[in-house]
């Protein structure tokens, strides 16, 4: 095992010696506000893991496939024309709103249990676009109950996503302004977070073995205000973001203040790879709050016969001076390394008929090359999605199963759901099943039952 490491190591370690990383001196819109929308009730998530809720969103994010395994239509949203001057501008306005509500049950530590559940969300988006040089485009969100990822005090009515899009010499796009930005092509295990870790006195965001699941290095970019600078060059492209936090930055901030990313996209024979890095505001910064160790990684993805295949390694750098020495050593002297996640997965989706199939499995290890007494040099975990829809006479009825699992700690869960759609206008119909078993002891004997029913009402205009 530890050659694989070895060779997932010498694949980018090239990246980590730039002083980018170490100088101590795209999803938009409305695709971007559902991925960024996360839940805490104990009957949410029986569909699928993180934002991906049923077997509709099951491959949301597949770059290579046109659309998910279910797509509703969905009214095109209105245009105006704004008037400044003599001036005219389209405006073309949309929205989403989401409402939950049901019940479950749970069983945990032999006592039963019961909750109620209620969550309702709106989005309105909007675009301006006066030329092919120039747009503006913003989200407004209301959320009820306040979602725990929200920063604004006012959770009915706020600035989501504020951002433009410019085109420079036809050639040279640009972006900035608050918005999500995701990188990476993991799905399963991206943008997981355990924000009751932050709780423990001990807690290390530099060493939560929870945090090797943000596979996407931009996974907090919505809090910041971002600058996005990217440079295709034939069928590569160069990108790179600066990020800062407004609230505790000076207004003209230096580069130790900001979050400061890049990759390097290459397309080599039909296969994607990608070189990236990110460095975070630094220890004397006026956001030292927010520093972490800096993370440099590769990833590929290519498609053969219908199935995509992907995979990431991303290192965790505790000491950039020691770079040089990893390479002096043949890779046995890691000691500047804190911690490798290396994931791979595949994916596919049977469209032609009813009914569709699709499945997603992803494999991650967790490597520390310098464990402490606590520590294990390697955590191992899968996950594994599979969805059907278009069942039944109406093909109405989806499915799905979902099972994550620690092979390590011999913890994790199962659950499974299904829906049945359009039961009333625009109301779906869920039911599902979570049980989650093991503990911090190793043992299958502590376990947890939910099993819950909820109406969702949705509806685009």
């Amino acid at each position: 095992m530890r050659t694989v490491q070895k060779f997932f190591i010498s694949s980018f370690l090239y990246l980590i010696a730039s002083p980018f990383l170490f100088s101590q001196s795209e999803k938009d819109g409305k695709e971007a506000a559902l991925i960024e929308v996360g839940k805490s009730s104990n009957i949410e998530g029986f569909y699928a893991a993180g934002e991906s809720e049923d077997v509709d969103m099951l491959f949301e994010n597949a770059e290579d496939q046109e659309n998910a395994i279910i797509t509703d239509d969905v009214k095109a949203g209105t245009d105006y024309n704004l008037q400044v001057g003599s001036l005219k501008f389209p405006i073309e306005v949309s929205g989403n709103m989401l409402t939950e509500f049901g019940g479950a049950y749970l069983r945990e530590s032999m006592e039963n249990d019961a909750t109620v559940y209620f969550d309702f969300k709106n989005y309105i988006y909007f675009t301006t676009r006066p030329d092919k040089y120039l747009a503006l485009k913003g989200v407004l969100k209301t959320s009820m109950p306040k979602d725990d990822n929200d920063t604004e005090t006012n959770n009915l009515l706020y600035l989501y996503e504020m951002y433009f899009d410019y085109l420079m010499l036809d050639r040279i796009y640009i972006t900035a302004g608050k918005k999500k930005t995701v990188w990476g092509n993991i799905r399963l295990f991206a943008d997981y977070y355990d924000n009751k870790n932050e709780d423990d006195d001990n807690y290390d965001k530099n060493d939560n073995v929870n945090d090797a699941q943000f596979t996407n290095i931009l996974y907090d970019s919505r809090r910041y205000i971002s600058g996005i600078i990217k440079i295709p060059f034939g069928n590569h492209t160069f990108t790179g973001i600066a990020m800062y936090n407004d609230e505790s930055s000076k207004k003209s901030p230096g580069t130790r203040d900001m979050s400061i990313a890049a990759s390097a996209e290459f397309i080599i024979f039909n296969t994607s790879i990608n070189l990236f890095g990110r460095r975070f505001p630094l220890k004397n910064s006026t956001d030292s709050e927010n520093y972490q160790l800096p993370i440099a990684g590769l990833e590929f993805k290519r498609s053969i016969l219908g199935f995509d295949l992907y995979g990431q390694s991303m290192a965790r750098i505790s000491d950039s001076s020691k770079v040089r020495d990893v390479f002096a050593s043949n890779f046995d002297d890691l000691s500047a390394i804190k911690r490798v996640v290396s994931t791979a997965g595949t994916y596919r989706l049977w469209s032609g008929s009813a009914p569709y199939i699709g499945f997603n499995f992803e494999f991650q290890n967790i490597y520390r090359p310098n464990p402490t007494d606590s520590e294990k040099y390697f955590t191992n975990r899968f996950a594994f999605e599979f969805g059907m829809a278009k069942l039944g006479p109406a093909k109405d009825i989806k499915l799905a199963l979902q099972w994550n699992h620690n092979i390590t700690d011999k913890t994790g869960f199962v659950k499974s759901g299904i829906i049945f759609s359009r039961i009333m206008p625009h109301c779906d119909w869920r039911n599902g099943v979570k049980y989650e078993y093991g503990n911090e002891n190793m043992s299958f004997n502590k376990y947890k039952l939910t099993i819950g029913s909820y109406l969702t009402i949705n509806l685009d205009y």
